[in-house]
């Protein structure tokens, strides 16, 4: 007989991130999806958060070329 206590939401809102990157054991996963099938509102939180995960790089701007601080200043003294 399997018998083990249930999480919190509390608990896995504070695990999520490591459930989804796979950073926690088979026991603890398993009580993660137990919670995740009762409760509603920690699937979609969970939901979100492996949306906002896969969404967060896309939205980084990477500059690619160095940054010219002299012709930036030079453009602002000519504006002003």
């Amino acid at each position: 007989m399997l018998i083990f206590k249930l999480l919190t939401c509390q608990e896995v809102a504070n695990l999520a991130s490591d459930y989804l990157d796979k950073h926690t054991d088979g026991k603890l996963s398993l009580k993660i999806r137990v919670h995740l099938m009762m409760c509603a509102n920690c699937r979609r939180f969970v939901k979100h958060l492996r949306i906002t995960t896969a969404a967060a790089p896309h939205l980084v701007y990477k500059n690619t070329s160095p940054i010219d601080a002299e012709a930036i200043l030079k453009k602002i003294k000519e504006r002003s």
